[in-house]
C-alpha cells in the first residue's frame, strides 16, 4: 500500500496539455511535408544533336537569375533524362553541358513538363580555357576511338568514320591497319561474327549505331593462353549503342539511272545481341560497284590451303590503279547470310552462306615492250575486249569454346565456283604487223572443302595442343583458242588446252607448352601430307576438224606427293616490356615425283632447318620490334612438270631442268612505332631486307609473240631492301585529321632472257598525305595526294630506260546547308608521264535529302565525262602502257529507305 502513487487533478492536466501540444505538433509537421511535396517540380526529357542522335550529357536546374544550383542529374545512352526542382520560384532554367557538345539553358515556367534539347556539338570553353572532350582514350593495351569525334553529316557506315581515325588506315581493297600492323581480329561486341569478312561490316553497319571503336593491341584471341602465350597481334571491336543491341534493323536501297540505264539495290537486315548476332545482306547493280569486294576474306584461321587460283588464262585489260566505278561494266547479285549463336559465355557457333554472281565486261588496249639482249625490242599491241562470269558459293560453320582452360575450334568451308572468260582482241607485233583476231574461252571451275580442329588444354604452367585440319580440291580447267596463225603451223586451227589439278592435304600437330616465371618452353610434333595430281593435255584442231593425238611433250601426268615431320622448339622469355623469342623448326622433307608420261620416277629426303628470332622492347609510347630468319624451301608442282602447258594464247611453260629446285633466303625486318593517345599521333617506321638464292634460273625465249619459259642450272642471287613510314596526327581544330606515308623499294637480281643472263635493278619509291578537316560546322573538306617513281633497267643500260612518274590527287567537298541535306563534290586528277595523254581528270557530284525513314540520293558521275584512262608501269625489264575505256557520263537517283 505505501507504493501506490495517487495522480492529482493538476497533473492530469498538465498531461492532457503535453498530449495535445504533440498531436498539434505532429499535424503541423505532415502539413509542412505536405506543403514541400506539393512545392517539388519534376521535369523529363531528351537530349539529341541535330542529327537525331542522343547525347549523355549533365543536366542542372536552378531558379531563374540564381547561380545556386537546386538539382543534378544526366541524361542515359538514350539521352532522356530526369531531374526534381523543389523550390517555389515562378521560373526555373534548365542547362544542359558536355565536353563536347558545350552549354545549352533554357527558361521555363516552374510546373511539371517535358523540356528537350537539340543541340550542336562543340567545345565547351571555360574562360580563357577550351576543354574538349576524349576522342580516343587509352586503357594498358585498348584504345577507344569516340565515333562521333570523327564523324560528320555526309558519313553513312562505320568505314567512313575509320577511315578519319589517326593511326588506322583502310586500304582499297578494305584491308585494315593500325599503326604498320594488320589486324588478325575484327569483332562487334566482342564477337567475330564475320570470319575474317569484316568488309561486310565497315559498309553495312551504320555508322550512327557504332559508340567507340575499340583497338587492342597485344590481343590474345585464345583465353587459355593469355598470360602464358604473348602476341604482337592487333585487333579491332565496335561498340555497339544500347539503342543498336537487341533490335531488327531492316534496310533497303533502290535506284536508277541513265547511261546506259543503270540499276541498283540493296537489302539489309542487323540483329546484334548478347546472345545472337545476324547479318544477311542482298546486294546488286550494275552501276560500276564491286560487290565481291566486301566478301573477301582479310584474315584466315591456320589450316591447310586450297588455292582457286588457275594457271590457265585469257588475255584481258588490266586492272587500272583508279576506282573500279570509273571502269568496271558489271552486273553483280549477291546474298549472304551470317549467323552467330552464343549460348553461353564461352561458346560461339558461326554460320556463314554465300552466293556471288557477276559478268564483268572490259576493254581497252595495251603496248607491251619487252627488252631483248640483242639491244632490240619485242613489240605487241592488243586491242582487248573480254568477258567474265563468276559464280561462287560458299558454307562455312565454325564452333569456337573459348574458356579460361581449355579452347576448342572446328572449322568447316565448302567452296564452289564455276566461272568462265572469253575474250576477243585484234593482235599485232614488230615481228607480224598483221592484225590477227584472236578468240580466248576458259572454263576454270573449283570445288573444295576442308576442315580444321584445334584444342587447347591448360593446367597451372602446362599448354597441350592438339591440331588437325585436312581439305580437297579439284580443278578442272580447259583454254580455248583460235585461230593460231602465230604458231608457226598455218594449217592449225584452234589449240584446246585441258587441265586436271586435284590435291590432298592433312596436318597433324601435337604440341606441349611450359611456363616457368618469366620463361615459356613450345615443343611440338607435326607431320603433313600432301598429294598432288596434274593431268594436262595441249591438243591441236586441225583446218579440216580432225583433232590429232598430242605428242609427249604436250601433255603432263604427274604425281608430286610431299611428307614432311618435324620438331619444333619455341623459347620465349617475357619480362614486362621486354620480349624475346626464339624458334628452331627442324623438319624432314622427303618428295615423291612421279611423271607418268616419260615414266620417271624422282625421290628427294632433306633436313631443313629454319630458326628464326623476334625481339619486342617497348619504352613509354615508343616500341621497337626486329625479327630475322633463316629458311629453306623447296619446289613445288609448278617446277616439276616437263610437258608444255599453253598458260595463255602468248605463253607456253614447261621445266627442262632434271634437277629439284631449292632456295635459301635471310629476312630481317626492324620496325619502330610511336603512339600517343592523348595528343591523337601515331608513328610508324619499319625497314626490310631479304636476300634469296636459288640453284635454278628461269627465263623466257621469245618466239614472234610467243614467250616459252627456259630453265637452266645455274646459281642466282637477288637483294631487296625496303622502307615504309607512317605518321597520323588527330587535330583538335576543326576535326582534323592528317596523315602521311612513304615507302622506296630497291630491287637487284638476274634474268634469263634469250638464253642470255642479265642484271636487273627496279627501283621504286612512292609518299601520300591526306587530310579531312570541317572548318565550319556546315563544310567538311578532304584532300588526299600521292606520288610514285619508278625504274627497271638492265645494269650498265640504264639509259635505255626511261623512268615512270606517276601522281594522282583528290579533293571532296560536303556542304551541309541544313541537317536533312548534304551536297558533294569529288574532283580526281591523275598524272602519267610515260602515257600519251598524260593528264587525266575526273569529277563526281552529288546531292542528299534525308529524314528519318528515307534518304533520296541523286549521283552524276564523270561530269567531264573522260572515255579513256591511260597508265604505264614496269615489271622487271618489260614495259607496260594500257588504255582502259571508261563508264560514261552517268546519273543515278537512289532511294535507301529504312523498314525497321
Amino acid at each position: 500500500m505505501d507504493n501506490i502513487k495517487y495522480i492529482t487533478s493538476d497533473e492530469k492536466n498538465n498531461a492532457r496539455s503535453i498530449y495535445c501540444m504533440k498531436y498539434v505538433l505532429a499535424i503541423q509537421i505532415f502539413l509542412l511535408l505536405v506543403c514541400r511535396i506539393s512545392a517539388q517540380t519534376t521535369f523529363t526529357g531528351n537530349v539529341q544533336n541535330k542529327s537525331g542522335e542522343p547525347v549523355m550529357a549533365n543536366v542542372t536546374i536552378q531558379s531563374k537569375g540564381s547561380s545556386i544550383i537546386s538539382g543534378f542529374s544526366k541524361s542515359d545512352a538514350k539521352g532522356n533524362y530526369t531531374i526534381i526542382y523543389k523550390g517555389k520560384a515562378d521560373s526555373i532554367t534548365l542547362t544542359v553541358t558536355g565536353m563536347l557538345i558545350g552549354k545549352h539553358s533554357k527558361t521555363v515556367a516552374n510546373r511539371t513538363q517535358r523540356v528537350d534539347f537539340v543541340i550542336s556539338e562543340q567545345a565547351m570553353q571555360l574562360k580563357e580555357v577550351r576543354v574538349n572532350a576524349f576522342k580516343i582514350k587509352q586503357t594498358k593495351d585498348t584504345l577507344d576511338y569516340l565515333v562521333g569525334a570523327y564523324t560528320d553529316q555526309s558519313d553513312r557506315v562505320i568505314g567512313d568514320a575509320l577511315k578519319k581515325m589517326p593511326g588506322i588506315d583502310v586500304a582499297e581493297n578494305g584491308k585494315i591497319s593500325y599503326n604498320g600492323r594488320e589486324i588478325s581480329k575484327f569483332y562487334v561486341e566482342n564477337m567475330d561474327l564475320l570470319q575474317g569478312k569484316y568488309g561486310l561490316a565497315t559498309n553495312n553497319i551504320p555508322v550512327k549505331a557504332v559508340s567507340i571503336v575499340q583497338v587492342l593491341e597485344n590481343h590474345q584471341p585464345v583465353k587459355a593462353l593469355r598470360g602464358k602465350l604473348p602476341t604482337n597481334d592487333v585487333a579491332i571491336n565496335l561498340r555497339l549503342k544500347d539503342s543498336a543491341k537487341g533490335t531488327l534493323s531492316l534496310m533497303g536501297l533502290a535506284g536508277g539511272g541513265y547511261q546506259p540505264i543503270l540499276w541498283n539495290a540493296e537489302l539489309t537486315a542487323l540483329y546484334f545481341s548478347k546472345k545472337k548476332q545476324n547479318m544477311t545482306i542482298y546486294k546488286g547493280n550494275n552501276s560500276g560497284d564491286n560487290v565481291a569486294s566486301e566478301f573477301r576474306t582479310h584474315y584466315d584461321y591456320e589450316r591447310v590451303y586450297m588455292p582457286s587460283g588457275s594457271p590457265l588464262h585469257i588475255q584481258m585489260p588490266g586492272t587500272p590503279p583508279i576506282p573500279q566505278k570509273r571502269y568496271m561494266d558489271n552486273r553483280s547479285n549477291a546474298v549472304t547470310t551470317n549467323h552467330l549463336v552464343k549460348p553461353n559465355e564461352d561458346t560461339e557457333l558461326t554460320t556463314s552462306i554465300l552466293y556471288y554472281d557477276d559478268r564483268i565486261k572490259k576493254e581497252g588496249y595495251s603496248l607491251y615492250e619487252q627488252y631483248l639482249p640483242s639491244n632490240d625490242k619485242l613489240v605487241i599491241e592488243e586491242r582487248i575486249n573480254s568477258v567474265s562470269h563468276i559464280h561462287n558459293a560458299e558454307v562455312v560453320s565454325r564452333l569456337n569454346v573459348n574458356a579460361k582452360e581449355h579452347y576448342f575450334s572446328n572449322a568447316f568451308n565448302l567452296k564452289a565456283n564455276w566461272d568462265n572468260d572469253t575474250g576477243t582482241g585484234r593482235t599485232r607485233s614488230n615481228t607480224d604487223l598483221k592484225d590477227d583476231l584472236i578468240t580466248q574461252h576458259l572454263n576454270h571451275p573449283f570445288l573444295s572443302v576442308d576442315n580444321t580442329m584445334n584444342l587447347v588444354k591448360t593446367r597451372r604452367k602446362h599448354t597441350y595442343t592438339i591440331y588437325f585440319s585436312t581439305g580437297y580440291c579439284q580443278k578442272p580447267h580447259t583454254l580455248t583458242v583460235s585461230p593460231v596463225n602465230y604458231w608457226g603451223d598455218t594449217s592449225i586451227k584452234s589449240l584446246s588446252q585441258k587441265l586436271d589439278a586435284r590435291d590432298f592435304s592433312s596436318i597433324l600437330r601435337l604440341s606441349y607448352g611450359y611456363s616457368i616465371k618469366d620463361f615459356r618452353l613450345n615443343y611440338s610434333l607435326w607431320g603433313r601430307a600432301d598429294i598432288r595430281h596434274l593431268d594436262t593435255e595441249l591438243t591441236e584442231v586441225k583446218m579440216e576438224g580432225i583433232s590429232n593425238n598430242p605428242a609427249d611433250s604436250l601433255r603432263n601426268d604427274l604425281w608430286y606427293n610431299t611428307f614432311q615431320a618435324g620438331l619444333f622448339q619455341g623459347y620465349t622469355y617475357d619480362k614486362g616490356n621486354f620480349r624475346v623469342s626464339f624458334n628452331m623448326p627442324l623438319v624432314y622433307y622427303r618428295l615423291t615425283d612421279n611423271d607418268k608420261v616419260p615414266d620417271i620416277t624422282s625421290h628427294y629426303d632433306r633436313l631443313l632447318i629454319n630458326p628464326s628470332v623476334a625481339l619486342k622492347y617497348e619504352y613509354g609510347d615508343f616500341a621497337l620490334y626486329t625479327s630475322g630468319k633463316i629458311s629453306k624451301s623447296l619446289g613445288d608442282m609448278n617446277s616439276s612438270y616437263t610437258g608444255f602447258i599453253m598458260q595463255g594464247y602468248r605463253s607456253l611453260l614447261r621445266n627442262t631442268a632434271d634437277k629439284l629446285f631449292e632456295s635459301r633466303s635471310v629476312d630481317a625486318s626492324i620496325s619502330v612505332s610511336y603512339r600517343n593517345a592523348f595528343k591523337a599521333l601515331f608513328a610508324n617506321l619499319t625497314a626490310n631486307y631479304k636476300h634469296l638464292w636459288k640453284n635454278l634460273l628461269y627465263g623466257y625465249d621469245y618466239l614472234g609473240i610467243m614467250s616459252v619459259k627456259t630453265t637452266i642450272e645455274h646459281p642466282v642471287t637477288s637483294e631487296n631492301y625496303g622502307i615504309n613510314l607512317s605518321l597520323n596526327k588527330g587535330l583538335n581544330f576543326w576535326s582534323a585529321t592528317w596523315k602521311a606515308s612513304g615507302n622506296c623499294n630497291w630491287v637487284d637480281g638476274q634474268q634469263l632472257i634469250q638464253n642470255e643472263i642479265l642484271d636487273f635493278r627496279s627501283r621504286n619509291y612512292g609518299a601520300g598525305s591526306s587530310l579531312n578537316v570541317s572548318p565550319f560546322s556546315f563544310l567538311s573538306l578532304n584532300y588526299s595526294f600521292f606520288w610514285n617513281w619508278s625504274r627497271s633497267y638492265v645494269a650498265g643500260l640504264s639509259s635505255e630506260f626511261p623512268s615512270i612518274k606517276r601522281t594522282s590527287q583528290t579533293i571532296g567537298i560536303n556542304i551541309f546547308p541544313t541537317k536533312a541535306i548534304t551536297m558533294n563534290l569529288n574532283i580526281e586528277h591523275q598524272y602519267n608521264n610515260s602515257a600519251n595523254e598524260r593528264y587525266t581528270t575526273f569529277a563526281d557530284a552529288g546531292i542528299k535529302w534525308k529524314n528519318k525513314r528515307i534518304d533520296i540520293e541523286l549521283g552524276v558521275n564523270n561530269l567531264f565525262n573522260a572515255k579513256q584512262y591511260i597508265s604505264a608501269s614496269y615489271s622487271d625489264v618489260s614495259t607496260y602502257c594500257y588504255k582502259y575505256d571508261l563508264r560514261p557520263l552517268s546519273a543515278l537517283l537512289k532511294f535507301r529507305f529504312k523498314l525497321k
